[in-house]
């Protein structure tokens, strides 16, 4: 019975950071960064989104436009301790093709992004 309680517990905590990650992904890809904030931590939110607001401010409508909308998938989640976890994706998009992952640790018994500057 305590196998199957830590079982369950794993994959939960796995679907979490599947969802954090993805929905971190799927916004920063079609770049709703306001959606993005969300999903990440104070530091994240305070370095990153700062700066991705005020690159996105200088990018032209129309270069948007051509490379969205974006697909991301969640291919593999790797936890690196309690509070630490890497989420590795695919990202599609109509300019570009391209794996990367994300780090997110668990704050407050929640996952978050943590890619700070």
């Amino acid at each position: 019975m305590i196998v199957a309680v830590l079982c369950t517990a794993c994959h939960s905590e796995e679907r979490q950071i599947k969802e954090v990650a993805y929905e971190y992904g799927m916004a920063t890809a079609n770049y709703r960064i306001e959606d993005a904030e969300k999903y990440c931590t104070a530091e994240t939110r305070e370095t990153t989104m700062v700066m991705a607001r005020s690159l996105l401010a200088m990018v032209d409508s129309t270069y948007i436009a051509s490379d969205t909308p974006a697909t991301i998938e969640i291919t593999s989640v790797h936890r690196t301790s309690d509070t630490t976890a890497i989420a590795h994706y695919h990202k599609l998009t109509p300019r570009k093709d391209f794996t990367d992952s994300l780090s997110l640790r668990r704050r407050e018994g929640k996952w978050l992004v943590n890619m700070p500057l």
